[in-house]
């Protein structure tokens, strides 16, 4: 059940279309079914970057039962932000792993484990 969230101050047109490919995304690279995967874009213009709310930047969260492919998701995760949101990848782009065990992850009323 992977759970990614992007919080930007780059405002975006098309959010539903963000969540798509990047779920496409998530899925494709950490072996996991689409249909598992959620994906929130969420613009806020208060977040600063290295002190700075002018500069561009994203904060992006994946929570999933393993995390296998980690780097290969963080790299391709990277490169998605920088080309969608107009982000240097050099800076900026802060992404957040959580391994999230599965007797704590539920879905559709039960727990995962």
């Amino acid at each position: 059940m992977p759970y990614l969230t992007v919080y930007t101050n780059v405002e975006f047109k098309n959010g539903a279309a963000l969540a798509e490919e990047a779920s496409e995304l998530t899925a494709r690279v950490l072996g996991k079914p689409v249909g598992y995967v959620v994906a929130n874009f969420i613009y806020n213009p208060n977040m600063a970057f290295g002190g700075s709310a002018a500069a561009k930047g994203a904060l992006a969260e994946l929570k999933s039962i393993g995390l296998g492919g980690k780097d290969a998701f963080i790299g391709e995760l990277t490169a998605f932000l920088a080309a969608h949101l107009g982000i240097a990848e050099e800076r900026n782009i802060n992404i957040a792993l959580v391994d999230s065990p599965a007797a704590q992850t539920a879905c559709n009323g039960k727990a995962l484990g």
